[in-house]
């Protein structure tokens, strides 16, 4: 390795050789960002704990009805188990059951138990099943039934063991969204698929479609019996909202919910008054006083509900949507935000600005477009102009934001106007025309503009460079037109672009080869990739004067050594002492450690590539970029649960001391 011999002085490499280093000590990584989150599931504890489950397995928990929330625990191990019901026991006040499907199709999901109110969980059964709904018999608490998208199963001792309760081959009792268990016989239950509704009342023995008065193809998102009357049931599904009276033997569809909010994914009734009832929609919450007849909105438009629940003894409203969750005291007559202590936002996009470290760009997803932005390294957010397009990355050169576009393209934002602009991927190309007289073709340059998709940007001499799916492209910093760079030799997708601490060399990854132009882009050496390292992924650099760079392949991280070493098959090194053969991330260089994130967790070094160890953020999902937040710290970007960072404290000379 060279990279630290150029760093660090003579003194500190003869300590290293002794293991007695100064170390850098590290706080934790500690959870930044806005307040928020997509909830899907809701429960309410018998002692009085409220619980909340998101799509990546995480339970949080509040102890004052929703006033405030800490997160708990997780449904099981995935970090891609979305926890789709939450269900309280009946008899253990601090006992809940978790539906648990996975992102992933192969890995299915299960049923989970928690005995102390959602802070450990244990297997209850169902593994490698999509369990997407699950209900408990109000009379025989002990009965479980479980909705997945196989079909139907029943347990009779709370979740130790399962039977199959549906017809193992039949092609439409299966993919299960809701599931209801009549109040007086435990027997009697309703199943709503991606298509009808069913109905048993012997306990799964025989079954019967009841779509009367349905439209046909309806999905059943949700089934409630009401608690007043068993016989009148109401379901909720993607063609409205229906009504029976009659056990489901024949529905009514309800009207008053406009068309465009028909997608309803939950109805509750209101545990004071059983001719209220609330209905969950894409569009809002509709509220109706008349057991169904008709309906008035109750939030807002932009609200998208996916669960309701209802706190401190019922007099508190609480609605669970894409957002993060809506509390309201007063009978649904008005709502306020209720996320403190819920951070949990899917971040898409994450930018730290070069000349202040402290001031960010985030892009949260369900939240449409808009951009957030913290001038107080995440402690506080605003909201932020957004581009008209979607934005799907964020980076920031000097004091400069630009934005990748949804569909193609890059944004500038101009921070005396307060707008973003497009910048204009101008090509210019000769082609030959032919007079319409007759005669000699000529030859004329024709300009095209662009929308290529952007992978990587970094200022490097003044300029703009911009690694696309359509070459590399460069312009002014602040000029709105960019041209391309070396079409021969770069003609197709940029994998990955990097400059050096200098911007007098840049780093480009293309058609599985590492290139290297020390004039800004006008001539570029070229280096293919050994056969045995797979793609290349990406490259970073941090010297000054830039020999040695670090490049992701396939089969793991390879430094790479621009310097006369002799036979070229040699210059390419693998990094191993515990870093894994295995793809990864772009890899953040700093003074004191190296990070490389994978998919199996990250991955640090101290002694600069020389050893390596793997550390993970706790409760955190996969890292899918890490920024060094200045002088002092490390940002990183989870994949479900937000922003992370890690500040650095102080020095020590144990050497057995480690930063994480």
């Amino acid at each position: 390795m060279k990279f630290w011999q150029t760093i660090l002085p003579a003194v500190a490499i003869a300590a290293l050789a002794c293991c007695a280093i100064a170390r850098v000590r590290a706080q934790e990584w500690q959870r930044i960002g806005p307040e928020g989150g997509n909830v899907i599931s809701l429960a309410i504890l018998g002692n009085g704990d409220v619980l909340l489950g998101t799509a990546d397995g995480h339970v949080f928990a509040s102890r004052n009805a929703g006033e405030h929330w800490e997160l708990r625990g997780r449904a099981g191990s995935r970090f891609d188990g979305v926890v789709q019901s939450l269900v309280a026991d009946r008899q253990v006040g601090t006992r809940v059951y978790a539906a648990v499907w996975t992102l992933d199709p192969y890995a299915g999901g299960g049923v989970f138990r928690s005995e102390d109110a959602g802070q450990s969980w244990t297997s209850a059964g169902l593994d490698g099943e999509a369990v997407r709904a699950l209900a408990q018999s109000p009379n025989s608490p002990e009965v479980l039934v479980a909705g997945t998208r196989n079909g139907v199963f029943r347990s009779p001792d709370g979740g130790r063991d399962w039977e199959r309760i549906s017809p193992p081959r039949d092609e439409e009792l299966k993919n299960l969204d809701s599931i209801a268990i009549d109040p007086r016989d435990a027997n009697v239950i309703y199943a709503g698929t991606y298509h009808l509704p069913w109905k048993t009342t012997d306990g799964g023995k025989s079954w019967k479609a009841i779509a009367a008065g349905m439209i046909d193809d309806s999905d059943v998102m949700s089934i409630v019996i009401d608690r007043e009357n068993p016989e009148r049931i109401f379901a909720s599904a993607c063609s409205g909202i229906y009504r029976s009276e009659n056990g489901g033997s024949q529905w009514t569809k309800l009207q008053g919910i406009p068309y465009v909010s028909r997608r309803t994914q939950q109805i509750a009734q209101d545990p004071k008054n059983a001719a209220i009832w609330y209905a969950g929609t894409t569009e809002g919450l509709w509220r109706s006083i008349d057991a169904g007849e008709n309906w008035t909105r109750a939030t807002t438009r932009d609200s998208v509900v996916n669960t309701i629940a209802f706190a401190g003894k019922g007099e508190r409203l609480l609605l669970g949507t894409e957002k993060g969750i809506l509390l309201s005291a007063d009978g649904a007559r008005s709502f306020a935000t209720s996320n403190s202590g819920f951070t949990h936002p899917v971040v898409r996009a994450f930018a730290v600005s070069e000349g202040d470290a402290k001031h960010m760009l985030i892009a949260v997803e369900n939240d449409g477009n808009g951009l957030l932005e913290s001038l107080d390294e995440g402690k506080n957010w605003r909201s932020f102009p957004a581009p008209k397009a979607i934005v799907d990355e964020l980076f920031s050169t000097g004091e400069n934001w630009y934005a990748a576009l949804r569909g193609g393209g890059v944004a500038r934002f101009d921070a005396k106007t307060k707008k973003w602009t497009e910048i204009r991927f101008v090509a210019r190309e000769l082609v030959r025309q032919a007079p319409k007289g007759g005669g000699a073709a000529t030859k004329k340059m024709r300009e095209r503009i662009l929308k290529p998709d952007a992978i990587a940007l970094r200022a490097a001499g003044g300029r703009l460079f911009v690694g696309t799916n359509e070459g590399l492209w460069t312009g002014t910093l602040t000029g709105g037109v960019m041209q391309r760079v070396a079409g021969k030799q770069l003609p197709g997708k940029v994998a990955d672009l990097d400059a050096n601490a200098a911007g007098s060399e840049l780093f480009v990854v293309a058609q599985n080869r590492l290139m290297r132009s020390r004039d800004l882009g006008k001539s570029w050496d070229s280096v293919a990739a050994l056969e045995n390292l797979g793609e290349l992924l990406w490259v970073r650099t941090e010297n000054r004067e830039s020999q040695e760079v670090l490049v992701g392949t396939l089969t793991g991280v390879y430094e790479y050594d621009f310097g006369p070493v002799g036979d070229k098959a040699q210059l390419w090194k693998g990094l191993q002492s515990g870093l894994p053969a295995a793809p990864s991330l772009p890899a953040v260089l700093g003074s004191e450690f190296w990070l490389i994130p994978m998919r199996a967790g990250m991955y640090m070094s101290r002694d600069h590539g020389e050893n390596w160890e793997r550390f993970s953020i706790r409760d955190a999902g996969q890292v899918q970029l890490i920024l060094k937040a200045g002088k002092t710290g490390y940002w990183a970007r989870s994949q479900t649960d937000g922003l992370f960072l890690m500040k650095i404290e102080g020095r020590e000379t144990n050497s057995k001391t480690g930063p994480f």
